[in-house]
C-alpha cells in the first residue's frame, strides 16, 4: 500500500496528507534522501569497505563544492549588505544635518556656511581698511593748548 492510501485504517492521519504544498514536497524529498542514504549504506555493507570509502570520498567532494559556492555567495551577500549599510548611513547623516540646520535656523543661530561667509567678509573689509590706511596721507594733528 502506498503512503497516500494509508489513511484512517487505525484512526491516524498520514502526516504527508496533513501537509500542503512546499511543506509536503520538502518532507517528501527529505524522506527520499534518508532512504537513499540507507540504501547506500546497505550496498556498502554488501560490497565491502571499498564502496563505502568511495561514497565517503564522493561525499567529501560534494561538501567541498557546496562549501566553496556557499562561501562565495556569503561574501557576495556581505558586500551587498555593506554597500546598502553605507548608503543608509549617508542618508541618515544627511537627514540629521538637515534637521540640525533647520533647528539652528529657527533659533536664529548661523550655520557653518553663514559663519564662513561672515569670516570671509570680515577678512575682505580688514584688508580694505589696511589698504586705505596705507594710501591715505598722514592726518595732521592739531595741537590744542591746554586751558
Amino acid at each position: 500500500m502506498s503512503d497516500e492510501n494509508q489513511n484512517d485504517k487505525d484512526g491516524r492521519v498520514n502526516p504527508l496528507k496533513a501537509l500542503t504544498g512546499a511543506s509536503r514536497d520538502i518532507r517528501k524529498y527529505t524522506h527520499q534522501i534518508w532512504l537513499a542514504g540507507l540504501g547506500a549504506f546497505a550496498r556498502a555493507e554488501e560490497e565491502g569497505s571499498g564502496f563505502f570509502d568511495a561514497l565517503v570520498e564522493a561525499g567529501r567532494e560534494v561538501e567541498k563544492q557546496t562549501k566553496d559556492k556557499t562561501e562565495s555567495r556569503v561574501e557576495e551577500i556581505k558586500e551587498r549588505v555593506r554597500h546598502h549599510t553605507g548608503e543608509t548611513m549617508e542618508k541618515m547623516e544627511r537627514a540629521f544635518d538637515d534637521r540640525l540646520n533647520k533647528a539652528l535656523s529657527r533659533l536664529g543661530l548661523p550655520n557653518k556656511r553663514e559663519v564662513e561667509e561672515l569670516e570671509q567678509r570680515v577678512l575682505e573689509l580688514t584688508q580694505a581698511l589696511d589698504s586705505a590706511e596705507e594710501k591715505a596721507p598722514p592726518a595732521k594733528r592739531s595741537r590744542k593748548k591746554p586751558e
